[in-house]
Protein backbone atom coordinates (compact mmCIF):
# COMPACT_ATOMS: atom_id res chain seq x y z
CA UNK A 1 0.00 0.00 0.00
CA UNK A 2 1.04 3.60 -0.39
CA UNK A 3 2.38 5.40 2.62
CA UNK A 4 0.90 8.73 3.74
CA UNK A 5 3.92 10.83 2.74
CA UNK A 6 3.09 10.40 -0.95
CA UNK A 7 5.89 7.95 -1.74
CA UNK A 8 5.64 4.24 -2.34
CA UNK A 9 5.77 1.81 0.56
CA UNK A 10 8.80 -0.45 0.70
CA UNK A 11 6.84 -3.59 -0.16
CA UNK A 12 3.41 -4.73 -1.29
CA UNK A 13 0.98 -3.64 -3.94
CA UNK A 14 -1.02 -0.43 -3.93
CA UNK A 15 -4.60 -1.50 -3.23
CA UNK A 16 -7.28 1.13 -3.72
CA UNK A 17 -11.01 1.21 -3.96
CA UNK A 18 -13.03 2.95 -6.66
CA UNK A 19 -13.55 6.53 -5.56
CA UNK A 20 -10.56 6.59 -3.18
CA UNK A 21 -9.07 9.91 -4.15
CA UNK A 22 -9.22 12.19 -1.16
CA UNK A 23 -8.68 10.30 2.11
CA UNK A 24 -10.50 13.02 4.05
CA UNK A 25 -13.60 12.89 1.87
CA UNK A 26 -15.28 9.65 2.90
CA UNK A 27 -18.71 10.84 3.99
CA UNK A 28 -20.28 9.16 0.94
CA UNK A 29 -18.16 5.99 1.07
CA UNK A 30 -21.19 3.74 1.77
CA UNK A 31 -22.94 5.19 -1.27
CA UNK A 32 -20.00 4.47 -3.57
CA UNK A 33 -19.43 0.99 -2.15
CA UNK A 34 -23.02 -0.16 -2.17
CA UNK A 35 -23.90 0.49 -5.77
CA UNK A 36 -22.94 -1.86 -8.57
CA UNK A 37 -20.16 -0.25 -10.51
CA UNK A 38 -20.34 -2.50 -13.52
CA UNK A 39 -17.91 -3.76 -16.08
CA UNK A 40 -18.66 -0.85 -18.41
CA UNK A 41 -17.47 1.79 -15.98
CA UNK A 42 -14.28 0.09 -14.85
CA UNK A 43 -13.59 -2.31 -17.72
CA UNK A 44 -11.33 0.19 -19.45
CA UNK A 45 -9.40 0.95 -16.27
CA UNK A 46 -9.07 -2.78 -15.57
CA UNK A 47 -7.63 -3.44 -19.03
CA UNK A 48 -5.35 -0.39 -18.91
CA UNK A 49 -3.93 -1.24 -15.48
CA UNK A 50 -3.26 -4.86 -16.49
CA UNK A 51 -0.26 -3.60 -18.50
CA UNK A 52 1.31 -2.56 -15.18
CA UNK A 53 0.65 -5.86 -13.42
CA UNK A 54 -2.38 -4.55 -11.51
CA UNK A 55 -5.33 -6.92 -11.29
CA UNK A 56 -8.69 -5.22 -10.72
CA UNK A 57 -11.60 -7.09 -9.15
CA UNK A 58 -15.06 -5.60 -9.60
CA UNK A 59 -17.58 -6.19 -6.81
CA UNK A 60 -21.20 -5.65 -7.90
CA UNK A 61 -23.40 -6.24 -4.84
CA UNK A 62 -27.16 -6.41 -4.80
CA UNK A 63 -29.22 -4.60 -2.17
CA UNK A 64 -27.97 -4.84 1.41
CA UNK A 65 -29.36 -3.27 4.57
CA UNK A 66 -27.16 -0.18 4.98
CA UNK A 67 -27.66 3.55 5.53
CA UNK A 68 -28.02 3.96 1.76
CA UNK A 69 -31.05 1.65 1.64
CA UNK A 70 -32.70 3.00 4.81
CA UNK A 71 -36.31 3.52 3.67
CA UNK A 72 -37.12 6.27 6.16
CA UNK A 73 -34.03 8.22 5.05
CA UNK A 74 -34.79 7.67 1.36
CA UNK A 75 -38.41 8.69 1.82
CA UNK A 76 -37.38 11.83 3.70
CA UNK A 77 -34.86 12.77 0.98
CA UNK A 78 -37.37 12.21 -1.83
CA UNK A 79 -40.00 14.26 -0.01
CA UNK A 80 -37.48 17.08 0.60
CA UNK A 81 -36.50 17.09 -3.08
CA UNK A 82 -40.18 17.16 -4.06
CA UNK A 83 -40.89 20.05 -1.68
CA UNK A 84 -37.97 22.05 -3.16
CA UNK A 85 -38.97 21.31 -6.78
CA UNK A 86 -40.45 24.06 -8.90
CA UNK A 87 -44.19 24.05 -9.68
CA UNK A 88 -43.35 23.18 -13.33
CA UNK A 89 -41.46 20.05 -12.26
CA UNK A 90 -44.24 19.03 -9.88
CA UNK A 91 -46.79 19.48 -12.65
CA UNK A 92 -44.68 17.51 -15.16
CA UNK A 93 -44.28 14.53 -12.82
CA UNK A 94 -47.55 14.71 -10.91
CA UNK A 95 -48.52 13.63 -7.41
CA UNK A 96 -49.11 10.02 -8.55
CA UNK A 97 -45.44 9.75 -9.57
CA UNK A 98 -44.38 10.82 -6.08
CA UNK A 99 -46.84 8.40 -4.45
CA UNK A 100 -45.68 5.45 -6.61
CA UNK A 101 -42.02 6.29 -5.95
CA UNK A 102 -42.52 6.45 -2.19
CA UNK A 103 -44.53 3.21 -2.26
CA UNK A 104 -41.67 1.52 -4.15
CA UNK A 105 -39.24 2.41 -1.38
CA UNK A 106 -41.54 0.66 1.12
CA UNK A 107 -40.77 -2.74 -0.47
CA UNK A 108 -37.01 -2.07 -0.39
CA UNK A 109 -36.73 -3.36 3.20
CA UNK A 110 -37.96 -6.77 2.10
CA UNK A 111 -35.44 -6.94 -0.75
CA UNK A 112 -32.35 -6.01 1.25
CA UNK A 113 -30.12 -8.71 2.67
CA UNK A 114 -28.84 -8.18 6.20
CA UNK A 115 -25.79 -10.42 5.75
CA UNK A 116 -23.04 -7.92 4.90
CA UNK A 117 -20.47 -10.70 5.24
CA UNK A 118 -21.34 -11.70 1.66
CA UNK A 119 -19.75 -8.46 0.46
CA UNK A 120 -16.83 -8.48 2.86
CA UNK A 121 -16.09 -12.12 1.97
CA UNK A 122 -15.85 -11.08 -1.69
CA UNK A 123 -13.50 -8.25 -0.73
CA UNK A 124 -11.37 -10.62 1.31
CA UNK A 125 -11.23 -13.17 -1.51
CA UNK A 126 -10.35 -10.48 -4.07
CA UNK A 127 -7.49 -9.21 -1.90
CA UNK A 128 -6.04 -12.48 -0.62
CA UNK A 129 -6.70 -15.18 -3.24
CA UNK A 130 -3.91 -16.39 -5.49
CA UNK A 131 -6.34 -16.22 -8.42
CA UNK A 132 -9.09 -13.67 -7.64
CA UNK A 133 -12.08 -13.43 -9.94
CA UNK A 134 -12.57 -10.45 -12.22
CA UNK A 135 -16.16 -9.90 -11.07
CA UNK A 136 -17.99 -10.70 -7.84
CA UNK A 137 -21.78 -10.55 -7.40
CA UNK A 138 -22.68 -10.92 -3.71
CA UNK A 139 -26.38 -11.39 -3.00
CA UNK A 140 -29.05 -13.42 -4.77
CA UNK A 141 -30.58 -10.35 -6.41
CA UNK A 142 -27.20 -9.50 -7.93
CA UNK A 143 -26.75 -13.05 -9.25
CA UNK A 144 -30.28 -13.61 -10.52
CA UNK A 145 -31.36 -10.12 -11.65
CA UNK A 146 -28.59 -7.53 -12.02
CA UNK A 147 -25.81 -9.71 -13.44
CA UNK A 148 -28.03 -11.19 -16.18
CA UNK A 149 -29.34 -7.68 -16.92
CA UNK A 150 -25.76 -6.46 -17.41
CA UNK A 151 -25.39 -8.96 -20.27
CA UNK A 152 -28.73 -8.07 -21.93
CA UNK A 153 -28.96 -5.61 -24.80
CA UNK A 154 -29.47 -2.05 -23.57
CA UNK A 155 -32.83 -1.61 -25.32
CA UNK A 156 -34.20 -4.64 -23.45
CA UNK A 157 -32.97 -3.42 -20.05
CA UNK A 158 -34.42 0.03 -20.80
CA UNK A 159 -37.79 -1.57 -21.62
CA UNK A 160 -37.79 -3.59 -18.38
CA UNK A 161 -36.89 -0.56 -16.25
CA UNK A 162 -39.42 1.64 -18.06
CA UNK A 163 -42.15 -0.96 -17.56
CA UNK A 164 -41.43 -1.41 -13.85
CA UNK A 165 -41.05 2.27 -12.86
CA UNK A 166 -43.78 4.90 -12.43
CA UNK A 167 -44.53 7.12 -15.40
CA UNK A 168 -44.49 10.95 -15.10
CA UNK A 169 -47.86 12.64 -15.63
CA UNK A 170 -46.74 14.67 -18.66
CA UNK A 171 -44.65 11.89 -20.27
CA UNK A 172 -44.95 11.48 -24.01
Amino acid sequence: MSDREGGRAAEGQDVRQAGDGDPGCDQHREHRCSHPVGEGAHGGQRRELSHFGVKVAIIEPGFFKTFVTNTSELTRNIQEAWDKASPEVKEAYGEMFLAHSLKGFGSLDKMCSQDLSLVTNCMEHALTACHPRTRYSPGWDAKLIYLPMSYMPTFLVDAIVKWSNPRPAKAM
